[in-house]
């Protein structure tokens, strides 16, 4: 029994036009969505009809320093997301049980009328396993889910969620 599926691979860039041509080249996977990527931060390469990313290529700042890079107190250049079986809730009471702990708390994100009318689509949480890697619990939010949260009366993440119906 797992806690989850692996979802993706997400890769810290600092150019996401030099990662698209890369990482397209090296992995054989098409390029999904625009090549001036998600809110010009995130690109996304896999298969477009049915859209399926399998590697999320996310812009971080241009340094190591400023990108958070691996060192004595950077994070990973490399992250994958995991799709919980049972919600991020759960997945984080399991993998705290196990060792993890959260470096994130669970949100919605984009967070409701935070982009204006953009609808929240993911309930997601950073992790870390016990030598401090990241991964991230990501679950799709339904289109009645997504509306709830933005119409909520709602100021907390966790009102968001429980508007949302995701918590626990």
């Amino acid at each position: 029994m797992s806690i989850g599926s692996l979802r993706c691979v997400v890769i810290n860039v600092t150019d996401l036009k030099v990662a698209y041509d890369f990482w397209s080249a090296v992995t054989g996977l098409e390029i999904i969505g625009s090549e001036q990527g998600w809110h010009g931060w995130l690109g996304y390469l896999g298969s477009k009809d049915p859209w399926k990313h399998e590697i999320i290529l996310q812009q971080v700042g241009a340094s190591p320093v400023e990108a958070g890079l691996p060192g004595p107190t950077g994070t990973n250049a490399v992250h994958v997301d995991i799709t919980p079986e049972d919600g991020v809730d759960k997945a984080i009471e399991q993998i705290v049980q196990i060792g993890g702990t959260v470096k994130k708390p669970p949100s919605l994100y984009p967070r409701p009328r935070s982009r204006g009318d953009e609808p929240p689509v993911i309930d997601w949480a950073v992790m870390q396993d016990p030598f401090g890697n990241e991964f991230c619990l990501v679950d799709a939010l339904t289109e009645d889910q997504s509306r709830a949260a933005m119409a909520a009366d709602a100021t907390t993440d966790h009102e968001f969620r429980s508007a949302a119906g995701v918590t626990r």
